[in-house]
């Protein structure tokens, strides 16, 4: 995240009064100690959405959105963190701090532009290659994709020339810095006396990716014959992550569109685009991450998945349907007749043909589904019975209204009744790799070793100590190890302890524009669930023994469902026994402290 000086930060968010702010979007209208007005993040007909003045917070008891002034103009202007900054500065009539006296601050912001102006260098440079005479070969080939030159423009393709310093000539002769190029990832260190460093690319057509700062940040590189590996990408460097960034997102800047469809490949986002498909991007890699799905959920409600039919496609589309659903995005899988890629699909049939694969999308349970049922002999008994347990394991974790459908369609490709998977489905037992399907609606479920109940605990604790200096040293006196189960909790608390060494009223604005917009959301979430009063310490630490009592039943618990197996030694069981009894004197012990 993009550094300013705390001075300059703390007068932008003193003049950027969240009420203010959130007005020009939204009617906001006084309840109780709230502003309350219609959530600008989902549709609804009540309003949900919250605006805290005195903490300069607002949430939504709906979609559970939730931050500070920059978190709603990241959100609702699908800007990122630095732009959302200069944005409330120009709304304030504030100046940038080019001209800061941080002299750490300068010198970062200074290197980070010598890098992006580095990789727009190279990204001409790479052009030109491709449309001269070198790019011959390079051009042949884009012409076998399919490509048609306005293409090639419109996503600035270029050509790396067989060599080991083309581009490391060209960009020193400019008088971009050989450490600097190897920090854009454009070139790496040479190993040899004479060479301090050589093109990172090399006889290859080359990708230049964009981000949404209309920055070029890195590149993809891709063989044209059967040289391996086939892709070469940019690693990461101080102005690119792969895993917070998507190719082609740039496109979406200015533009309004009810879905996005996530394919693998450079080839098949050009592909789409070219045939019409135009809100297609690709996760630089088949791992989509939770950065790239919370990037993605600025601009659109909907993702389909369109990876290939292979075996890795498979698997990424499994994971990526974990992490869409974790950013309650609504998520459909489509598969492609015949094992076909999109860029193979969407050039033999064309955009229509590709967008009415839509209509017979997959849900994520049916996807699941799908694939469980091709690992499965399904035309022998003893296949069909051992998919049909699995399948009703998987059914088990959704939502009851969604059940019905999901066992008819199990029944259908078993022959099974309707009413014996049911009563299969009612005795499974999920294992933990299908929990996530049954909370993908739930935004505010995060990792974590608490049930809802303790999390309700940990949010009311966390309030108190947010607002209490007594309460905050109180409380940390009692917390020992690994006590928050929300990590986001555990962070924000680590921060506010670092700035409550230093003062007894820390700025929290400043410790909560630091967060990430879904760190933000859990914490906002807290802190306006918690008003200020004279008992919050006593609250404080009754909200610790709540939580250390239900996890010293849950201990119990554990140690006598392991107890109760048969196959335990004697002496396992006695051991058992023990530590039983201690952890029961230790509730007993902790009864009689809360009645003292």
């Amino acid at each position: 995240m993009p550094m300013f000086p705390d001075a300059w930060m703390n007068e932008l968010l003193t003049r950027s009064d969240i009420v203010s702010v959130v007005s020009e979007y939204t009617k906001l209208v006084p309840k109780g100690q709230r502003l309350w007005g219609l959530c600008p993040f989902h549709g609804e007909k009540t309003a949900s959405f919250s605006v805290t003045a005195d903490k300069q917070l607002y949430y939504c008891f709906g979609c559970h959105a939730g931050g500070n002034v920059i978190h709603f103009v990241m959100e609702l202007e699908k800007l990122p963190f630095a732009e959302a900054v200069k944005l409330l500065a120009q709304r304030a009539g504030m100046e940038l701090p080019e001209q800061s006296d941080d002299v750490r601050v300068r010198q970062e912001r200074a290197r980070r532009e010598r890098l992006y102006a580095s990789c727009k260098e190279a990204a001409k440079y790479y052009h030109e290659q491709l449309l001269g005479e070198d790019g011959k070969d390079a051009r042949a080939y884009l012409g076998k994709r399919s490509l048609s030159a306005a293409t090639v423009r419109k996503f600035g393709l270029g050509y790396a020339k067989p060599g080991w310093e083309n581009l490391c000539k060209h960009l020193t002769a400019m008088g971009y810095r050989e450490s600097e190029l190897i920090d854009a990832g454009l070139a790496i260190k040479g190993t040899r006396a004479d060479q301090s460093c050589y093109d990172a690319y090399r006889n290859r057509v080359i990708f230049p990716i964009i981000g949404t700062n209309a920055k070029v940040l890195g590149f993809g590189a891709r063989a044209m014959g059967d040289e391996q590996p086939k892709y070469l990408n940019t690693g990461d460097t101080p102005i690119f992550n792969k895993r917070d960034n998507l190719y082609a997102l740039n496109t979406f800047k200015g533009k309004r569109f009810s879905d996005a469809v996530i394919v693998e490949g450079y080839m098949d986002v050009i592909s789409l685009h070219q045939a019409g498909v135009v809100n297609a991007v690709a996760s630089l890699g088949t791992a989509l991450t939770a950065s790239q799905a919370r990037l993605l959920k600025r601009y659109v409600p909907r993702v389909y998945l369109c990876y290939d039919g292979d075996s890795a496609g498979q698997n990424a589309t499994l994971r990526a349907l974990d992490v869409i659903a974790a950013q309650s995005l609504s998520v459909r899988v489509i598969v492609i007749p015949n094992g076909m890629d999109p860029d193979d699909y969407v050039k033999k049939f064309g955009k229509e043909a590709f967008e009415s694969l839509k209509d017979s999308a997959l849900t994520g349970p049916a996807f699941r589904l799908e694939h469980m049922a091709s690992r499965h002999d399904l035309a022998s008994e003893d296949g069909r019975e051992a998919y049909a347990m699995e399948a009703c394991t998987l059914i088990a974790t959704l939502q009851p209204v969604e059940q019905d459908r999901y066992f008819t369609l199990v029944a259908r490709k078993t022959g099974i009744a309707v009413n014996a998977l049911k009563r299969q489905g009612a005795g499974a037992k999920p294992g933990e790799e299908n929990r996530a399907v049954k909370f993908r609606n739930t935004r505010e479920k995060k990792p974590g070793h608490g049930g809802p109940r303790r999390q309700q605990f940990e949010r009311m604790l966390l309030g108190c100590i947010a607002g209490n200096y007594d309460a905050a040293m109180e409380a940390m006196r009692s917390i020992e190890g690994d006590f928050w189960s929300v990590p986001a909790f555990e962070r924000f608390s680590a921060e506010l302890l670092c700035a409550y060494a230093q003062t007894k009223s820390p700025n929290l604005q400043l410790i909560l524009s630091a967060l990430s917009a879904e760190d933000a959301e859990l914490i906002a979430g807290a802190l306006v669930a918690r008003e200020s009063g004279e008992n919050t310490k006593t609250i404080a630490l009754d909200c610790i023994r709540a939580i250390e009592r239900m996890d010293l039943v849950e201990r119990i618990r554990a140690l006598n469902r392991e107890a109760e197996r048969e196959e335990i030694s004697a002496d396992r069981r006695l051991e058992l026994a023990a530590e039983i009894a201690k952890l029961t004197a230790n509730m007993r012990e902790l009864s009689d402290r809360e009645e003292q």
